[in-house]
């Protein structure tokens, strides 16, 4: 009876034994729960970890389900953090990865890979639909772009590559941060496609 719930029947002193070790039970099953997601889940902005990035591309990359892989930095972030300070930057993590999520569908898995730096797998989603991830970042960089709750305005920064792209190099990563560099360098706040 590994793993599972006692019935409580029997003796009183089965019963009572019975009844503490399902309540320990539950116990552990939330703790597990809890320890799970904090593993997987990055602790201000609740956006899935690196660690739990890296196990779903390399997942991806080895699946037959086609997908898209978003990266994304936040334009002048390091600027913005020095002249307004680290609270208002967290807020702005924090606000990214709402609308990130919000923008995106619950299928997806927005990640925050480093301090700045978001990820998208995007799954189910071939070439042929780039329209849709063009229109969700304008929108989201449309609403960035406003100021408000005092939170300055910032923009994103996106690299995408499809996991049925024409003439892939070394890997779906680099290609798609090829493309995020490319609009890195050529005026920010923009989408491109490898």
């Amino acid at each position: 009876m590994e793993g599972e719930i006692f019935p409580v029947i029997g003796a009183a002193e089965l019963q009572k034994w019975a009844e503490t070790y399902n309540k320990v039970f539950k116990e552990n099953e939330e703790t597990q729960r809890l320890i799970r997601r904090q593993a997987e889940h990055d602790a201000m902005t609740d956006a899935l970890n690196r660690r739990s990035f890296e196990k779903l591309l390399h997942m991806y990359e080895n699946g037959d389900t086609p997908y898209a892989l978003i990266l994304i930095d936040v334009d002048t972030f390091k600027t913005v953090n020095d002249m307004y300070g680290h609270a208002v930057g967290d807020e702005i993590l924090k606000k990214v990865t709402g609308l990130l999520k919000k923008a995106f569908r619950s299928i997806d898995h927005v990640c925050r890979i480093g301090g700045d730096e978001f990820a998208i797998i995007m799954v189910e989603m071939t070439s042929d639909l780039k329209y849709t991830i063009e229109k969700k970042i304008k929108a989201v960089n449309e609403e960035l772009g406003t100021e408000n709750e005092n939170i300055p305005a910032v923009s994103l920064s996106v690299g995408v590559a499809f996991s049925d792209r024409e003439n892939p190099g070394a890997n779906i990563f680099k290609d798609a941060d090829k493309a995020l560099y490319y609009v890195k360098e050529n005026g920010r706040n923009g989408c491109k496609f490898y």
